[in-house]
C-alpha cells in the first residue's frame, strides 16, 4: 500500500519553567516534547509524520494510517513528554486537541476508538483523562477533545500525555487518523514574566518587510501579545496575539517599506500581563515585490520552479530548495508579447515521488497592481502534473487580451504540491496565499501593439514608424529610430533571431528568405514592430 499524501516538517510550542503550558500546532522544523509512533509501515518506510491535510490550527497536522492488518498497524501514538526544565505546579491541567479522520479509499472503512490518558512515572503505566472518543464510520474534520486531570492527581514528576489512535482490527478498516491543535495548560499562579525580541536586533537596518520576530519563551505565558507601530508605544501597523514565540506577517499583512519601526512582546495569561516589557526599533528595507503582495514565503518546504520559458524569454533557474526562496524576484527577466496573440508557455519545477504538483499564472495586464481582476489567472483547474523522478513539466499556453495594456506587465508564477485531481488548493488559486510547498516568481511581460503591416500606426491614423524597401534582399531601413535603444529581429513563431543597436540600416543578408518581426524596444519601456519579408 502506498503513502498518498505529502509529508512535511514543521511544528510550533511554548513553555514556561513554572508550570506545563503548551500549545503545539506542529507548524515549525521541530515540535518540542512531541514524538508520534506506530500505525502502517510497508516498503516506502512509517506514515507517522506531519501531513498538510488534516490541518485545523494553521497548515498541517500530524498522524499517521491506521490499517487493522496488525495491532502496530492499527496502533498510534502521539505522546508528549514533559522537559526536566519545566516543573509542574500542582494545580488541575486542561487538556485539548482537533482531531480528524479519513478513509484510505473509497473501499475502505473508519472505526476505532482515540484513548487520551497520562502517565507520571515516565510511560510505564497511564490513567484516563476521560472516556475513550469513539470513531464513526462517517470522517471527522476538526472535532474537538476536551478534558481535565485534577489537582488530585498530583501531577509532578515525569509527567507524559499520550493520544492514541487504536484502529478497529480487520483489513477493511484502514484510514488516517490526523491530531492538530494540541493544548496542554495547567492552571497558573501569577501573571507572566517579560522578554525580550531576539531578532531583530535594536537598530537594525535593511530588514526584511516580512521578518521573522522572534523572542524567548517566557515563564508563566500562555500567549503573546505583538505591537508594531511607526512611534514608541504604538500599534499602528500591526496589533495581535501568537500562542508560539515568533511572528512573521502574512504577505497580505507586509511592514512598511523604508520605515523606522517600534515593536513590543507582551506575555500573557489569565490572570493578566507582563508590565514594564521592553521594545525595540528597526528600519525595513525596501519591498522588491512592491506594489504587488508579496514577499510569499513556502512553509512547509521550498520546491522550486526551475525553468519558465515565453516568447522571447528562457529563465533556468535553481532546482535547489533554499530556505527564504519562497519568492524569487526575476522581473529584470523581460518576455516580449503581442496584443491579441496566444504564446505557448513551458512550466518546469522540482518535484517528489509520485506526488502531483500544480501551476498557476497571473498577470496584471490592465497594470493596476493586482492579479484579483477578470482574465488575470490561467490554468487554476485540476490539471495537475505528476512527478516524473523529481521534474514536473506543464505546457500550456498564454493568450494576451486584445485590451491588455501596453509597456512592462508583472507576471506571477506559483507552484504547488496539490494532491488532488478535481480541486485546487487555496496556494494555487490566490496569487497574494503563502505556499506550503512549492515556489514562486515573478516576472516582467513587455505588451506591444497588433503587428499592423509594414508600419505601425498612432492613433491618429497615420504611420509611426516605417521600414523599406519591403520586401528586402539584403538591408532594411527604418524611417525613424529616435528613442530606440535596441533592435530585435523574430521570426514568425516568435524566437528571436538577433538583437542589434540602434540603426537606421540593418544588414540582414545572413536570414533566410520568410516573414520576420522588427521590434523597436524604447527607452521608456515601451514597444513598435513592424513586419518585413526577406526575398
Amino acid at each position: 500500500m502506498k503513502k498518498t499524501l505529502l509529508l512535511s516538517f514543521i511544528a510550533l510550542a511554548t513553555m514556561s519553567s513554572a508550570q506545563i503550558l503548551v500549545t503545539e500546532s506542529f507548524e515549525n522544523a521541530t515540535y518540542p516534547g512531541f514524538a508520534i509512533t506506530g500505525g502502517y509501515s510497508d516498503l516506502n518506510g512509517g506514515t507517522a509524520q506531519t501531513y498538510i491535510v488534516g490541518n485545523c490550527d494553521g497548515t498541517v497536522s500530524i498522524g499517521a494510517e491506521a490499517y487493522g492488518s496488525s495491532v502496530g498497524n492499527r496502533t498510534i501514538n502521539l505522546i508528549y513528554t514533559k522537559p526536566a526544565s519545566i516543573t509542574a505546579n500542582g494545580k488541575k491541567i486542561d487538556i485539548s486537541f482537533n482531531y480528524s479522520t479519513t478513509a484510505y479509499d473509497a473501499t475502505s472503512s473508519i472505526g476505532g476508538v482515540i484513548n487520551v490518558d497520562y502517565s507520571t512515572n515516565g510511560g510505564t503505566s497511564y490513567l484516563p483523562v476521560a472516556t475513550p472518543v469513539t470513531l464513526t464510520s462517517t470522517a471527522q474534520t476538526c472535532a474537538t477533545f476536551t478534558g481535565t486531570i485534577p489537582e488530585s492527581a498530583n501531577v509532578n514528576g515525569n509527567f507524559m500525555l499520550r493520544i492514541q489512535t487504536v484502529g478497529t482490527t480487520g483489513t477493511t478498516y484502514d484510514f488516517y487518523s490526523f491530531i492538530d491543535n494540541v493544548k496542554i495548560k495547567q492552571e497558573v499562579t501569577a501573571v507572566p514574566a517579560c522578554t525580550a525580541i531576539s531578532s531583530p536586533i535594536s537598530g537594525a537596518t535593511g530588514v526584511s518587510v516580512r521578518p521573522q520576530i522572534t523572542w524567548a519563551a517566557a515563564a508563566g505565558a500562555e500567549s503573546y501579545k505583538i505591537k508594531i507601530g511607526t512611534t514608541p508605544g504604538a500599534s499602528n501597523i500591526y496589533t495581535g496575539t501568537t500562542s508560539g514565540t515568533s511572528f512573521s506577517p502574512v504577505s497580505t499583512e507586509v511592514l512598511p517599506q523604508n520605515t523606522l519601526l517600534y515593536a513590543s512582546i507582551t506575555p500573557t495569561n489569565a490572570l493578566g500581563d507582563a508590565t514594564g516589557c521592553p521594545e525595540i526599533s528597526f528600519t525595513t528595507a525596501a519591498n522588491p515585490f512592491a506594489p504587488y503582495c508579496g514577499p510569499l514565503t513556502a512553509k512547509l518546504g521550498v520546491y522550486p520552479i526551475s525553468n519558465v520559458v515565453l516568447s522571447d524569454m528562457t529563465n533556468a533557474s535553481s532546482g535547489t530548495a533554499n530556505t527564504g526562496d519562497g519568492q524569487e524576484n526575476f522581473t529584470a527577466k523581460i518576455a516580449t508579447v503581442t496584443r491579441g496573440t496566444s504564446y505557448p508557455i513551458t512550466l518546469t519545477g522540482t518535484g517528489v515521488g509520485n506526488n502531483r504538483f500544480g501551476f498557476t499564472v497571473f498577470i496584471d495586464w490592465n497594470q493596476n497592481g493586482s492579479f484579483a481582476d477578470a482574465g488575470e489567472s490561467y490554468f487554476v483547474t485540476s490539471d495537475f502534473a505528476g512527478s516524473t523522478g523529481a521534474v514536473v513539466t506543464v505546457n500550456k499556453n498564454i493568450a494576451v487580451p486584445s485590451t491588455a495594456l501596453l509597456g512592462n506587465t508583472r507576471m506571477r508564477v506559483k507552484y504547488q504540491f496539490n494532491s488532488s485531481t478535481s480541486s485546487v488548493r487555496a496556494e494555487l488559486s490566490s496569487p497574494c496565499t503563502d505556499l506550503s510547498q512549492g515556489q514562486a516568481e515573478d516576472y516582467t511581460i513587455l505588451v506591444q501593439k497588433n503587428v499592423l503591416g509594414t508600419s505601425e500606426i498612432n492613433a491618429d491614423g497615420k504611420a509611426d514608424v516605417t521600414v523599406y524597401p519591403n520586401p528586402f534582399k539584403d538591408k532594411l531601413t527604418i524611417s525613424d529610430i529616435k528613442d530606440v535603444k535596441s533592435i530585435i529581429v523574430s521570426d514568425v513563431s516568435g524566437r528571436q533571431v538577433k538583437t542589434l543597436k540602434p540603426s537606421t540600416e540593418l544588414n540582414l543578408s545572413d536570414l533566410n528568405s520568410g516573414l520576420y518581426l522588427i521590434t523597436l524596444q524604447m527607452e521608456n519601456g515601451t514597444a513598435k514592430t513592424v513586419k518585413a519579408i526577406k526575398k
